[in-house]
């Protein structure tokens, strides 16, 4: 699918930098659904027809969930794998698979990075991989009871802390520098309800609760809560994730098609982008480049959308009608200056897009 309501862009941006999965706070509602989506085959873009298929064998893909990007380098977990894969971001080469007892890598669900190191989410493992980016060899392992860790879902990082987020519902603070334990937050007063995703900004820590219609804000140096945002200002519909973008909160709603757009400094909805037909159940969510990307993993046409942030609306969407994306329950999105990589955990695969226009620049499979 694509939608050709879009702003051209007269140049190129070539950054080394990745966002994935964030958060938002009270005002005007702009629903876009008018805006027509439609399938549209780009056999024709020099682009699309030049994208590349590369076989994975060697990549060590296996059910893929998460990305960051460190360099030039995208790091992928792999949680049937027990593995990491890491690919050159600007040639889709692969660079090396980080596996073995050293790292006691089990069913890792998130991946991210702390200046040179790369921290890895074990969901099965409650627990935490540290090794290093550049020579991927280990650091330590975070474990142990007093880190609470419980079916580890998602990380986040400022420039001093690493938070983990269990499933259970607890946040964990650790030291990067150290690994030492810096605090935990949890409990009813939180108001965590399957938390789902969590960011940071600032001072202010994001915790998206998708059973609960609401974001728990907490205080990310003493870990104490905030506030509890909820209610019908929110437009909350399953939260499922959250990224920051722009000094605003983007929240991704799966059961209204729908994204909340929150200003941090001030906690006003700047603005709820609805769209049924361009963003379908949108799960993970990223920013880079200028844009908002979305992903919608359910059904038969996975997607994925470009926002655009000033104007709050959907530039365009793409499926696997545009051509052989691969998308199948894509469950990341990382930004490696101005390409979109997408994580198919279903095909095992990677797809690798023009963050401007859409265009399928490679398949990993």
């Amino acid at each position: 699918m694509r939608n050709t309501m879009r702003d051209g862009r007269s140049g190129r941006r070539l950054k080394s930098t990745l966002i994935v999965a964030g958060i938002l706070f009270v005002g005007a509602v702009i629903g876009v659904g008018a805006v027509k989506g439609y399938h549209r085959v780009r056999g024709s873009s020099a682009a699309q027809s030049g994208a590349i298929a590369q076989a994975s064998a060697g990549y060590g893909l296996s059910a893929p969930t998460s990305a960051t990007v460190v360099g030039r380098d995208l790091f992928v977990a792999n949680q049937a794998g027990n593995s990491v894969s890491v690919v050159n971001a600007l040639t889709g080469a692969h660079v090396a698979t980080v596996s073995g007892s050293s790292f006691d890598l089990d069913q890792p669900t998130s991946i991210t990075n702390v200046g040179p190191d790369v921290f890895v989410a074990n969901g099965a493992g409650d627990s935490v991989t540290e090794f290093g980016a550049a020579d991927r060899a280990p650091v330590r392992i975070i474990a142990g009871p007093q880190f609470q860790f419980s079916d580890p879902i998602a990380l986040t990082v400022d420039a001093n802390e690493l938070f983990v987020l269990s499933a259970t519902g607890a946040v964990t603070g650790v030291s990067p520098a150290t690994g030492g334990l810096l605090g935990v937050a949890t409990g009813p007063q939180y108001g965590f309800r399957a938390p789902s995703s969590l960011v940071v900004s600032g001072s202010n820590l994001f915790v998206t609760n998708s059973a609960g219609n609401s974001v728990s804000v907490i205080d990310a140096s003493t870990l104490g809560l905030i506030k509890l945002l909820e209610g019908s200002q929110y437009r909350f519909s399953t939260p499922t994730a959250a990224v920051i973008h722009g000094g605003d909160l983007w929240v991704t709603n799966r059961t209204s098609d729908s994204v909340t757009q929150v200003s941090v400094s001030t906690g006003n909805v700047i603005r709820v982008i609805v769209d049924h037909t361009n963003l379908p159940t949108p799960g993970p969510i990223t920013a880079g480049d200028g844009y908002v990307f979305t992903l919608s993993p359910p059904g038969v046409s996975p997607m994925v959308s470009q926002i655009d942030p000033s104007k709050g609306k959907v530039n365009w969407m793409m499926c696997n009608g545009n051509g052989p994306y691969l998308l199948a329950n894509p469950q990341a999105v990382a930004v490696a200056g101005s390409n979109l990589w997408v994580v198919n955990k279903d095909s095992n695969s990677l797809t690798e897009m023009d963050t401007d226009t859409g265009d399928l620049i490679r398949t990993i499979s």
